[in-house]
């Protein structure tokens, strides 16, 4: 069952009893062309909250929506806030990485305007009734799963009862931006728990070395974001890895000039380096993006 409403009123409109792909497939976004409304702080926030229309999909027993109203989700929906790659390469991740599944995925209505940030929902055969069997599927896929493409996981994922909003289209994401992919499978409910709990229980298990008294060493995507610097990269991905390392340093708001040095010092890891008006090029074309936005 797919309830719709606003985040407030907290009221949810009746359900449609629709499967999740051809809700969406079906779906005619609300739209929002006007840029300074995009960037105007307090009139998003009045269009988020009371205007743009949003979804919980699973069972209520009551309409309002609270924790305790609601009895079951079907599916798995991601807030994905802190994107740590270009827009491209995400969508690239989408299909590679969930082709064996059904997916769909779509920029919030703040992608291009702060950053990338888009919404990822993951039918799954079965019914979680259990919150904290949500939130540990939640864990799995934004700090296991999505590693790769999102850095810190937004909170409100957690949420049991958290509605998240439809599709909107804005002059940054038009219609063809929403992904919808329908896999040759389904991910079966008791399969995902058991593979969130090993995930878990290994967690626990990993050994973290001090360094002093008081503190451990372990890796995380700023870890990796290091090592991507002096690693190097041979010649058919160079350019990529530059676009990369751009990105995800001036998502961290690190001042572009220490960016464009640091660029330069990663290249000179490449085996061969980029030319420097190749670099330079890529570089640029990165930065105007990220810094637009």
């Amino acid at each position: 069952m797919i309830y719709i409403g606003t985040v407030r009123p907290s009221l949810m409109n009746e359900p449609v009893d629709v499967p999740l792909l051809d809700f969406f497939g079906s779906y005619n976004p609300q739209k929002i062309l006007d840029e300074e409304v995009l960037t105007n702080t307090k009139k998003m926030d009045v269009l988020k909250t009371k205007k743009l229309k949003g979804f919980i999909s699973g069972n209520m027993k009551e309409l309002t929506r609270k924790n305790e109203n609601l009895l079951s989700r079907d599916c798995l929906v991601l807030d994905l806030d802190d994107v740590i790659v270009t827009e491209g390469e995400l969508v690239k991740w989408f299909k590679r990485a969930l082709s064996d599944v059904s997916y769909i995925a779509y920029p919030s209505v703040s992608n291009g305007v702060k950053g990338v940030r888009y919404r990822l929902i993951v039918p799954f055969k079965g019914s979680i009734e259990k919150e904290a069997d949500y939130k540990l599927l939640v864990d799995f896929f934004t700090k296991h799963i999505c590693k790769e493409i999102n850095g810190v996981p937004d909170s409100s994922n957690r949420t049991w009862s958290q509605i998240m909003l439809l599709p909107v289209i804005t002059p940054y994401n038009p219609a063809e931006t929403i992904l919808i992919h329908k896999g040759e499978k389904v991910l079966k409910l008791v399969e995902l728990l058991e593979g969130a709990k090993k995930w878990k229980e290994n967690q626990k298990n990993v050994v973290r070395k001090p360094v002093n008294g008081n503190v451990t060493r372990y890796r995380n995507t700023t870890t990796e974001l290091l090592e991507s610097l002096v690693l190097g990269c041979d010649e058919g991905g160079r350019n990529n890895h530059i676009a990369k390392i751009t990105g995800q340093l001036l998502s961290r708001a690190v001042d572009v000039g220490a960016v464009f040095e640091l660029v330069e010092f990663a290249n000179s890891h490449f085996n061969p380096p980029l030319e420097q008006k190749e670099l330079e090029a890529t570089f640029y074309s990165i930065a105007k993006r990220e810094l637009s936005q």
